[in-house]
């Protein structure tokens, strides 16, 4: 008889365990809800009373999209790029410029804005090239530049012409406009210019005047 009753109390403890865990559930959710629903309708009356300042926030802070160009987004335009190479002589030369552009992909020539090109020689010694607009071959490596052009020596020399075509692959350069120059040398004007072997030897061409300056021996 013991043996029947036990089942049966079983069965009875767990609804009365259900019965309970049913009442506990439902009093939480009871409580939970007594607790959130005015916390949301306080933030709804909220959100509503301070609408229109957040509106006035919104539209100071809304952000408009420029309009694009397309004739100007097919070009391709980088900002202060930087090209560093060698010569055939694993000479190093370094091209910088403030921008450039390249309107046609399939073109290897690229639109230089204020190119500067520094040529380094083995021993150390450096020439610098710049100007106000230039255009640079990528294979061929030739770089012309033009309008205030400028060509320092690290030796204290400069010259200034209007045009000048630079072949960084060989280390030369020549100009065929009026070109003036000064230096710990004197002063120079002529019809044009030829560089070779990285600034190691300058040949000015056409009508050309030079002025001397007299070396003076330190004692």
């Amino acid at each position: 008889m013991k043996e029947l009753l036990q089942p049966a109390l079983l069965r009875s403890n767990l609804r009365r365990r259900l019965r309970l865990n049913d009442t506990r559930g439902h009093s939480r959710f009871v409580n939970l809800t007594k607790w959130t629903l005015p916390s949301i309708a306080l933030f709804l009356l909220f959100l509503i009373a301070i609408w229109p300042q957040l509106e006035a926030v919104f539209e100071r802070v809304r952000f408009h999209v420029p309009r694009i160009d397309l004739a100007e987004a097919r070009n391709l335009r980088i900002v202060e790029p930087r090209y560093a190479g060698i010569d055939r002589e694993n000479r190093p030369y370094v091209l910088t410029a403030n921008a450039a552009s390249q309107t046609r992909p399939a073109d290897d020539h690229i639109a230089l804005d204020s190119p500067k090109a520094d040529l380094t020689t083995k021993a150390g010694d450096w020439v610098e090239f710049s100007g106000r607009d230039g255009t640079y071959q990528t294979q061929p490596q030739l770089l012309d530049v033009y309008g205030d052009v400028a060509l320092y020596q690290d030796r204290g020399n400069e010259f200034h012409t209007e045009s000048a075509h630079i072949d960084l692959a060989n280390g030369t350069a020549e100009g065929h406009q009026a070109v003036t120059g000064r230096g710990p040398f004197g002063q120079v004007t002529a019809e044009g210019f030829a560089m070779y072997n990285r600034g190691q030897v300058l040949i000015f061409t056409g009508k050309t005047d030079l002025i001397l300056t007299p070396r003076t021996d330190s004692k």
